[in-house]
C-alpha cells in the first residue's frame, strides 16, 4: 500500500476511467468515499498534509477508516490494472489460463484445469515464451497425478526439451544484460572486459550451428542484440551500419515484429540513429531517429518512458553538429521532461552536451555552471570511473578558459589523489600527459616542448571524438 500514491499519479486517463467503472460495478452509488479519496491523492491534494487534516478533509470519523479505504484503492487498482491489461500481450494472456486452471483444479474440475492449460500450452508455443512453457509443463505433470489419461512421458520430453532452450535463453541474456550495463554505465568512454566479448562471440557460433534456434524469431532477434553489441563495442561502426539496415529490412520483410516484441524494434532504430551518426551520415540519421519517434508512439506509446531519451539523444548528437543552437534547444526540452530525469545516466548526458556545446560557443560560464552540476549530481559516483576522470578533464579545460587557475591547481591535485591507480595505467597515459599541460599553462610556465612532445606521443588518428568530449590536441595549440 506504500506505493499507492506513486500507482495514481502515473495512470493514464484511460486507466482512471476504468478504474471508477470497475469500483462502481456492484454499486454505483454518488460520492462513494474511495472514489472521493482516489481523487483527493490523484489531484495532488493530499500533498504535505498530515493524517489528521486529510480526515478532516474528507470528513472522516477516524484514522482506522481512512488506512482502510486507502488499502480498498490499492488493491481495487491491482485488480482494475489486471483485467484491462491481461489481454494486451500473450504473456499476460498465457498467465491467466494458467490461473484459471488452478482455480477450476481447486474445485475439482480436472478436465476443465487440463483445457485451459492446453491453451496456455498453445499460446506459449505460438508465441515463443518458453517460460511460461515450462511453467504450463509443470501445472500439467502436477496434475497428471490425478489424472491418469494425461501422457506423462509426452509431457515430461517437452518439459526436459523446453529445459535445454531456457538453459540457451538464459546464458544469452545473462551475456547482453552485462554488456547493456557496460555500455550505459561506461557511457562509450571506455570498452567491456576482453573475455567477455570473447564469451558473446563464442556464444554466436554455437547458437548458428542450431537449426532451430536459428529459424526462432526469438532467438533471430537475441542474435541481432549480440552481433550488434559486439561491432559496438570493438566499434566497427560501418559494419554495424550494413548489419542493422540489413535487419531492419528483414525483421519487416518478415513481419517479426509485435506488441510483444516492440521494445526490441525501439533498440534497433536507436542503435541505427546512433551508427549513422557515428559515420557523419547526419541527415540519414535524423531520418532514422523519425522513424524512432513514430514506432515509441504504437501501441498507446506505452514504452515511451523508457525510449524517448534515445530519441532526444539522436537529435541533440547530429544537430550539434548541424545546428548546435538546435542542439541546445532539445537539450533544453529534455531536460525539463520527468521521464529522463529519472535517470541519472540520462541527467549525465544532458549536462555533458549542454557543457560541451556551450565551450564550442565561447560560452565558458555556461558551459562550467552546467559541467559543475552534472558533477554535483548525487548519482555522478555511480558512473563509470573512467567517464567521471574525463569529466573531471573537461572541467580543467573550462576553468583554464575562465582564467581560474587556482582551482585548476587545486583540482588537479584532487584528481591525482582520487584517480591515482587509472593515472599510474598506460590505459590513460594520455590523460596523465594532459593533465600535466594543463598544470603547467596553470603555473604560466614555458609550454612548447611539452606540447610539441604530447602531440607527438598522442596523435589523434581515427580517435573516438567521444573519448576526451573535445579534442585535447586541438585544445592545447592555442597555447603555443
Amino acid at each position: 500500500m506504500k506505493d499507492l500514491e506513486k500507482i495514481i499519479s502515473v495512470l493514464s486517463k484511460e486507466e482512471i476511467r476504468f478504474y471508477k467503472l470497475f469500483v462502481n460495478r456492484t454499486t454505483s452509488k454518488k460520492n462513494r468515499k474511495d472514489v472521493v479519496l482516489f481523487d483527493f491523492i490523484k489531484n495532488g491534494k493530499s500533498d504535505g498534509l498530515s493524517t489528521k487534516d486529510i480526515l478532516k478533509k474528507l470528513q472522516l470519523t477516524n484514522s482506522n477508516n481512512y488506512y482502510q479505504l486507502k488499502n480498498r484503492i490499492y488493491n481495487d487498482l491491482n485488480n482494475s490494472m489486471t483485467w484491462q491489461h491481461i489481454s494486451k500481450d500473450n504473456q499476460s494472456l498465457a498467465f491467466s489460463y494458467i490461473l484459471l486452471s488452478r482455480v477450476y483444479k481447486n474445485k475439482g474440475e480436472l478436465q476443465l484445469s487440463l483445457n485451459y492449460l492446453i491453451k496456455s500450452e498453445k499460446v506459449a508455443i505460438e508465441k515463443e515464451l518458453f517460460e511460461i512453457l515450462s511453467i504450463t509443463y509443470t501445472e500439467i505433470i502436477e496434475l497428471s497425478h490425478e489424472m491418469i489419461s494425461i501422457d506423462i512421458d509426452h509431457y515430461i520430453k517437452l518439459k526436459k526439451y523446453n529445459l535445454n532452450l531456457l538453459s540457451e535463453i538464459d546464458q544469452i541474456d545473462m551475456l547482453l544484460a552485462k554488456i547493456m550495463y557496460d555500455i550505459k554505465t561506461k557511457q562509450n568512454f571506455s570498452k567491456s572486459e576482453s573475455s567477455l566479448i570473447s564469451l558473446i562471440k563464442d556464444k554466436i557460433s554455437e547458437t548458428k550451428k542450431n537449426k532451430f534456434l536459428i529459424n526462432s524469431p526469438r532467438f533471430k532477434m537475441r542474435l541481432f542484440k549480440m552481433y550488434s553489441r559486439v561491432l559496438l563495442q570493438n566499434e566497427d561502426f560501418y559494419a554495424l551500419e550494413v548489419f542493422l539496415i540489413k535487419s531492419w529490412d528483414e525483421f519487416n520483410k518478415d513481419k517479426v515484429f509485435n506488441y510483444d516484441n516492440h521494445e526490441d524494434k525501439l533498440t534497433l532504430l536507436t542503435y541505427l540513429t546512433n551508427c549513422l551518426y557515428k559515420n557523419k551520415k547526419y541527415k540519414i540519421s535524423l531520418e532514422y531517429a523519425n522513424l524512432l519517434r513514430n514506432a515509441i508512439k504504437e501501441y498507446d506509446a506505452f514504452l515511451e518512458e523508457k525510449y524517448l531519451f534515445y530519441y532526444y539523444n539522436a537529435l541533440v548528437l547530429n544537430y550539434s553538429i548541424t545546428d548546435k543552437d538546435k542542439s541546445l534547444e532539445v537539450l533544453k526540452k529534455a531536460s525539463k521532461d520527468d521521464m529522463i530525469n529519472k535517470m541519472p545516466a540520462y541527467s549525465a548526458f544532458i549536462y555533458l552536451n549542454t557543457s560541451i556545446l556551450y565551450f564550442q560557443k565561447s560560452k565558458y560560464k555556461l558551459s562550467q555552471k552546467n559541467i559543475s552540476r552534472l558533477i554535483l549530481q548525487h548519482d555522478f559516483i555511480s558512473l563509470d570511473r573512467s567517464f567521471q576522470f574525463r569529466v573531471l578533464i573537461l572541467e580543467l579545460i573550462i576553468r583554464v578558459e575562465l582564467g581560474d587557475f587556482t582551482s585548476v591547481k587545486n583540482k588537479i591535485k584532487d584528481i591525482r589523489l582520487s584517480y591515482k591507480k587509472m593515472i599510474l595505467s598506460n590505459t590513460y597515459a594520455k590523460e596523465r600527459d594532459f593533465l600535466e599541460i594543463i598544470e603547467t599553462i596553470a603555473n604560466k610556465s614555458e609550454l612548447n616542448n611539452k606540447v610539441n612532445l604530447f602531440l607527438s606521443n598522442h596523435k589523434e588518428i581515427n580517435e573516438n571524438e567521444n573519448i576526451s568530449m573535445i579534442s585535447y590536441n586541438e585544445w592545447i595549440l592555442k597555447f603555443i
